[in-house]
């Protein structure tokens, strides 16, 4: 189903069955915040149409994006098998649905089940393989390339060719200012890839950015792909 969340898909009928009566559906607010540096993760969020935003604050006030997480998988998925503490900020980049439990009933489905165990490891993983391609992407590859390969990871996870985004999202994502965001935009802009307005970018040419991108997002959708068994185009 486009509605719901990969993990929990993916979980067998006996496994979710033991998490069921402590999920709850909620709606999350653009800029809502999921988990702070330092903080304790009471819980696990697992999004349906919205976007989380894992981000790394410098003692500055410098921000950089490490990853996000969308329906292929979900926050808490780690903390829930060793300690409860996050060590990064997490907040709703683009407002939608998620479900919500207490990260205790994750570790209980571990502990009580090995195959609920293994999918727990293999969703999380699928994050993990993102944040260490966004890294290397944001070293070698120009600001152009990583919007294109940003923006197809959101409509792979939004299913819709009209992205709301602000510069604010995008320049910490890119980890440029907002001035080279704004250069970047209108570089695709110019080659008819994107339409970019205020807090909103529509693809035009999904194909042109597939080719305009760098490595890293086909290398991101093979490694999740193994994971997790599909590719995040693929999660409609």
């Amino acid at each position: 189903m486009a509605d719901e969340n990969l993990f929990l898909r993916y979980l067998s009928a006996a496994d979710r069955a033991l998490i069921e009566p402590r999920l709850r559906r909620v709606s999350l607010r653009v800029n809502e915040l999921i988990a702070e540096d330092a903080g304790e993760v009471r819980a696990a969020f697992l999004p349906i149409d919205c976007i989380l935003s894992v981000i790394t604050v410098m003692r500055d006030g410098r921000e950089v994006e490490s990853r996000t997480i969308g329906r292929e998988s979900g926050y808490g998925l780690l903390h829930a098998l060793g300690s409860p503490y996050s060590y990064e900020r997490v907040e709703v980049q683009i407002s939608g649905e998620a479900w919500t439990l207490p990260l205790a009933s994750l570790s209980e489905l571990a502990t009580a089940s090995p195959s609920g165990l293994n999918t727990i490891v293999r969703f999380a993983q699928a994050t993990i393989v993102q944040s260490a391609t966004a890294l290397a992407c944001n070293s070698l590859h120009a600001v152009d390339q990583r919007l294109a390969r940003w923006l197809l990871l959101t409509q792979d996870r939004l299913s819709s060719d009209v992205l709301p985004l602000t510069q604010e999202h995008l320049s910490i994502m890119l980890a440029v200012q907002r001035t080279t965001v704004t250069a970047a935009a209108a570089k695709l802009q110019d080659i008819g890839l994107i339409r970019y307005s205020r807090g909103k970018i529509q693809v035009l040419d999904r194909a042109g950015l597939l080719k305009t991108s760098c490595e890293c997002y086909e290398q991101i959708e093979t490694g999740v792909g193994r994971l997790i068994g599909v590719q995040p185009h693929a999660l409609a």
